[in-house]
């Protein structure tokens, strides 16, 4: 059996469809594309955790680690802050609107990993 090229040239079949062969490499495409969301929103959200716990315990702000936790997550918890009040108690700090922002987060981690294989046709 041979298969007609673009060209007008026939070459003979020999293995899996140039058809079956695409479809191959988009299922890993948006397998690596949805890997890498998840990816992001785990270290997102355990950078949220993470700020959470050091506020708690009443870490140092000015620790060059405590400081570059604080500031890599501020960007991504500013729409949260006022949403509920911010309880301080003797240096400790209860935020919970990090907690809704984990949560938030990781409902739209999910939602756009679910539309991805809508879209493009992913098994689960």
């Amino acid at each position: 059996m041979t298969h007609i090229t673009d060209t007008g040239r026939a070459r003979p079949i020999t293995g899996p469809s140039p058809s079956a062969e695409r479809e191959h490499l988009d299922q890993e495409i948006l397998r690596r594309v949805t890997g890498l969301i998840r990816l992001g929103v785990g270290i997102l959200n355990t950078l949220i955790f993470l700020r959470y716990v050091l506020k708690l315990i009443g870490a140092n702000p000015v620790n060059p680690f405590a400081a570059l936790v604080y500031s890599t997550t501020d960007p991504f918890l500013s729409m949260f802050k006022d949403l509920i009040q911010t309880i301080t108690y003797r240096g400790i700090t209860y935020e919970f609107y990090d907690l809704i922002a984990i949560v938030v987060f990781g409902m739209l981690g999910w939602i756009v990993v679910q539309l991805l294989r809508i879209m493009f046709g992913g098994e689960k």
